[in-house]
């Protein structure tokens, strides 16, 4: 897909996950445990590392050509 390999989409992307990671929408809520016993700050933040991995390798992937990109090309 060609809009993997616009820059555009890769700054757009990473900048909602920073936002998303700041979380100030929670600040001040009481702390409630959830599964496991942990609080639900945890799942989301786990979740959110889940799709920053996911972005680095698509990230990976489709912009950053390599050597023997290049020569797959020609």
């Amino acid at each position: 897909m060609k809009i993997f390999q616009a820059a555009s989409f890769w700054w757009f992307s990473f900048t909602v996950m920073f936002f998303l990671a700041l979380d100030f929408w929670t600040w001040e809520q009481p702390i409630t445990l959830s599964w496991l016993n942990l609080p639900s700050w945890v799942f989301y933040f786990a979740g959110l590392q889940t799709i920053l991995a996911l972005a680095l390798i698509l990230l990976a992937r489709k912009f950053w050509s390599t050597p023997q990109n290049e020569t797959e090309r020609r």
